[in-house]
């Protein structure tokens, strides 16, 4: 990922330098006063050419600046977007927070929620970052709530309410 990232910075910074040279190219060089005895346009053309070369120079230099900026804030992007994750499951109190079962690879994670309300017992989507602390356990900090499903159904609940159901109908 280093090479990835210098690789284009250089590309970057060539790029900037053809342009600042391109802008220089467009007004004559020189050093040194009038150039001529004749009256013409000369005269005043040459004059010209240490300004040029500092505006040149500046406009690469911004070239630069935004291309830089427009990397940075994309690479941003891309490694926020790579580590936000989605869970699904139900919400359990345990002895120093809340957890949560993930349906979908059945891990269970400790929640740290700053400011999203969680109540145990409920299904719901969460998006977040999934880290390990220190101890080793899975731990989700949550971002936000997506949607909450309701109320868990617990699987000797729901066992029951079938059975109930069951024995019920004629």
């Amino acid at each position: 990922m280093l090479s990835r990232t210098f690789g284009k910075i250089t590309g970057i910074l060539l790029l900037c330098l053809a342009v600042g040279a391109t802008a220089s190219a467009q007004y004559p060089g020189g050093g040194g006063g009038m150039g001529g005895t004749g009256t013409g346009g000369t005269g005043t053309s040459r004059s010209y050419g240490s300004n040029g070369t500092a505006i040149g120079v500046g406009v690469g230099a911004a070239a630069a600046g935004a291309v830089t900026i427009a990397l940075l804030v994309h690479h941003h992007h891309v490694v926020q977007a790579r580590s936000e994750a989605s869970l699904v499951g139900c919400t359990q109190s345990v002895l120093n927070g809340m957890s949560l079962k993930n349906e979908t690879d059945n891990q269970t994670y400790a929640l740290l929620s700053s400011g999203t309300k969680l109540q145990p017992g409920e299904r719901v989507e969460l998006k977040g970052n999934i880290a390990n602390d220190a101890s080793g356990t899975r731990t989700f900090h949550v971002r936000s709530m997506v949607t909450n499903y309701g109320a868990c159904e617990s699987v000797t609940a729901a066992k029951e309410k079938s059975t109930v159901v069951a024995t019920t109908t004629p």
